[in-house]
């Protein structure tokens, strides 16, 4: 009998044994609250979805895409009024510059939104917002297209009108291949999202730079013409993108 009382527990004696019979909630039942997962463009499907076909679609018409870019140094930069061999796009190319302008709005839209989609408030759907700056981006291009083809044939002939608006489209395609790299290394490692983000504002900057210097060779003449160009620029280069940077608020903050 004494065998089995000895192994009987025994009541603490003194506060430090009490200590040791101190009972808590179990840890399991408090947990940590979840932390709900960032919503983000390179992890939305549609977002993905979108760009992939986009790719896909530039490379289906990769061999257009190369006979595209022999003439763009021609449509780029030069001003020579004589026709050449590649003045003449089939229908073929047009579908081309179209497919390449609307990848260059699409990731213009998703860049736009690395930007400023921040400073708004926590967005559940980055989809609606993205799409929102993408048409916003296609607008302002088929503004530019506008103004560009008004002025020209305001202010100089036929000839330069069109060179001038081709230079716009080279710029644009061009720059939109461009910013392939930036946008899918942006979706794909957030971590060089601002580094990304500046390559591609420098990217655009040189793009209008080209365009511009383009329309200066075309209309300068004399000094009167500096200054009707000098209003162009503040007109429908500088109000423009201020527009644009507003509106590109707006959408963030409000879908």
């Amino acid at each position: 009998m004494s065998f089995y009382r000895s192994h009987e527990p025994q009541a603490p004696t003194s506060p430090s044994d009490q200590t040791l019979y101190t009972t808590r909630e179990p840890g399991w039942l408090s947990g940590i609250e979840g932390v709900e997962r960032p919503v983000t463009p390179g992890t939305d499907t549609g977002i993905l979805a979108m760009v992939v076909m986009l790719m896909v679609l530039v490379g289906l018409n990769m061999r257009h895409v190369r006979r595209l870019f022999k003439a763009i140094t021609q449509d780029l930069w030069s001003i020579r009024r004589r026709a050449n061999a590649f003045d003449d796009h089939t229908a073929k190319e047009t579908r081309t510059i179209v497919i390449l302008l609307l990848q260059l709005c699409v990731f213009e839209g998703i860049l736009l939104f690395l930007w400023l989609g921040e400073t708004g408030p926590a967005v559940h759907d980055v989809l609606l917002p993205v799409g929102g700056l993408a048409c916003l981006a296609m607008g302002f291009y088929l503004f530019e297209l506008l103004a560009c083809t008004t002025v020209g044939y305001v202010f100089t002939d036929r000839v330069n009108a069109v060179q001038w608006r081709r230079g716009l489209n080279a710029s644009s395609v061009l720059l939109g291949m461009f910013l392939t790299i930036p946008t899918l290394v942006s979706l794909f490692y957030p971590s060089v999202t601002t580094a990304m983000l500046w390559i591609a504002a420098s990217l655009y900057v040189m793009s209008r730079v080209i365009y511009v210097v383009k329309g200066f060779r075309i209309f300068y003449n004399n000094f009167p013409s500096l200054l009707y160009f000098i209003l162009y620029l503040c007109t429908l280069e500088i109000i423009p993108l201020i527009a644009i940077y507003f509106s590109a608020m707006e959408i963030c903050n409000r879908l």
